[in-house]
């Protein structure tokens, strides 16, 4: 699995401090204030107080100062307690491990330290260890600056762009209006959302495919100070197609009116046995109330559908191409040359009938015409035999599909015209005719 670290300050959302009032944030007065991660930390002196860590992930490790007036603890996971001990130190330590737990179960934990003294205890920032996919998988991670074109802030009259370089990138987006909201999309499985937190901010409602949450922003005397850079929202188990996360303000009796967003980042694995399915959302953070829509986001089945209808139309036209290609391969198979015609006896073979008349070996025949006719008979017009004996068949056919000899070619023949002074085998008409017969008169 694609295993990664998460740190959450000690002023993020996702640590829950009670009773109202027992944690202080920061004491200007401490020299050394700057020595902890974020320059900031939450310090307790009531016996009893407690700081709730809700999460996500296979182990959690709490750091917090040592100091010589300092007390004791106890840290418990899912209601086990896993650490009994005290803060004590001869010197002045800050960034020390007060206490961990590993080999959880990939999930949604809680962790609770709670001071056992009246001493003071203090409370700097949480690693929190993480996996998504499955076994072989890499961890893919990209950010997602709020000047990114993926971010939509509407109204966009109502946001505002703060450009200090204490934040990501250098710029905030921020906003003090009623119904102001940013919406970005993206692809992954995880995904964390950063900005700030202060007293003058409001609540959070934040919105991811359909789901819905609201947490604090610092107001109510969580934060005295303004925070930067700071994890606001963790969610994972998420799939890896496209999700939708929305925020907006939700101000409360003695919250300010204002959020704001700094980036999102956006965890994926890839390689063998990446996720792809959609799931539920394991999200990590102290919310005040949570309410789910019940919709699932569909735009992966809808994919999923029309693309299954695309690959079967693909499909059906590449058989109907092969199976046209086929037939006319096997006409242009076929010869095409015309049956010989029984009526045109010294037809060419590789002539068509369709009054051509020119052979394969480029001799050119010569047509019959009128003159050529009467020069190749001894007789006149009307004793001239045109043919065969088809009545069906006239000058212009014969002259168009039948091939004439030439007289050059063939040595003259006898005229057909018979001579009735030299035949022998036609009988000789009387040289006179018999007297007609004579009727008596009636």
């Amino acid at each position: 699995m694609a295993s990664f670290n998460l740190t959450v300050e000690d002023s993020s959302p996702l640590i829950s401090y009670s009773p109202a009032g027992a944690w202080f944030d920061s004491p200007s007065n401490d020299t050394l204030l700057s020595s902890y991660s974020g320059s900031s930390y939450h310090t307790t002196s009531i016996q009893g107080a407690t700081a709730t860590i809700t999460f996500s992930g296979t182990a959690i490790t709490i750091f917090g100062g040592h100091r010589p007036n300092y007390g004791t603890f106890q840290i418990s996971v899912d209601g086990q307690n896993v650490v009994s001990s005290e803060s004590s130190a001869g010197q002045d330590v800050v960034q020390q491990i007060l206490g961990t737990a590993s080999g959880l179960s990939n999930g949604k934990h809680t962790a609770v330290i709670t001071s056992s003294s009246s001493s003071p205890i203090d409370i700097d920032y949480v690693d929190i260890q993480t996996q998504i996919g499955e076994s072989g998988s890499q961890l893919t991670k990209s950010t997602v600056d709020d000047t990114d074109p993926s971010f939509i802030y509407s109204p966009a009259s109502e946001w505002s762009v703060n450009d200090e370089d204490t934040f990501f990138n250098d710029t905030l987006h921020y906003t003090s209006g009623a119904g102001a909201s940013a919406s970005v999309t993206f692809s992954g499985e995880a995904v964390a959302m950063y900005g700030t937190v202060s007293q003058d901010h409001a609540d959070i409602q934040l919105s991811l495919d359909g789901q819905n949450i609201t947490f604090g922003a610092g107001a109510n005397g969580f934060a005295s100070t303004l925070h930067t850079q700071v994890l606001l929202y963790y969610a994972q188990g998420l799939g890896s197609n496209q999700h939708s996360l929305t925020v907006s303000a939700d101000p409360q009796s003695g919250t300010g009116p204002f959020i704001d967003v700094d980036a999102i980042v956006v965890y994926s694995s890839t390689g063998p046995g990446s996720s792809t399915s959609s799931s539920i959302p394991t999200s990590t953070s102290s919310q005040r109330d949570s309410t789910s829509s019940g919709k699932l986001p569909t735009k992966t089945m809808i994919g999923v559908i029309v693309g299954s209808i695309l690959g079967i139309l693909l499909l059906l036209g590449l058989v109907f191409f092969l199976l046209r290609w086929r037939r006319r391969r096997r006409q242009d198979q076929v010869d095409p040359r015309s049956p010989l015609t029984p009526t045109l006896p010294i037809q060419n073979p590789d002539m068509l009938e369709a009054g051509l008349s020119t052979r394969s070996n480029g001799n050119i025949m010569p047509r019959l015409s009128q003159n050529s006719m009467s020069s190749f008979y001894s007789g006149t017009p009307d004793e001239i035999v045109l043919g065969h004996s088809r009545d069906a068949s006239t000058a212009e056919s014969f002259s168009s599909m039948a091939y004439i000899i030439a007289s050059n070619a063939v040595p003259a023949t006898q005229s057909q015209r018979y001579d009735h002074s030299t035949s022998s085998n036609v009988p000789m008409r009387p040289k006179q005719r018999p007297p007609s017969l004579k009727l008596p008169a009636s």
